[in-house]
């Protein structure tokens, strides 16, 4: 006999369903940053959110900041790389907090 499914196990399915597919977890967001960006860039710079395809990323300094915008097509590539459905369409760059 099969298990009932409970009403928040629906609605989750639901809502996977409607939205394409799971959304990628923080630590995935930074393992797949970490292959995209380099380990020098990474030591500089943290994804911070991800939100209607749109990576946002604090870095540490403005030449950071320039050093990365000048790269950023490349490394949006990288990220859309073996990841259908999860297109990241463009990455917004800031000063902030990197830990």
């Amino acid at each position: 006999m099969k298990k009932a499914a409970t009403i928040e196990e629906i609605v989750k399915n639901v809502i996977k369903k409607m939205s394409g597919g799971s959304r990628p977890g923080k630590e995935e967001i930074e393992k797949m940053w970490g292959e995209a960006a380099g380990e020098a860039a990474t030591k500089h710079s943290r994804p911070v959110s991800l939100k209607r395809s749109v990576l946002v990323v604090n870095v540490d300094g403005s030449s950071w900041l320039y050093e990365l915008t000048t790269k950023k097509r490349d490394i949006i590539k990288k990220l859309g790389l073996g990841s259908p459905g999860r297109s990241i369409k463009d990455i917004r760059f800031r000063i902030g907090e990197v830990k």
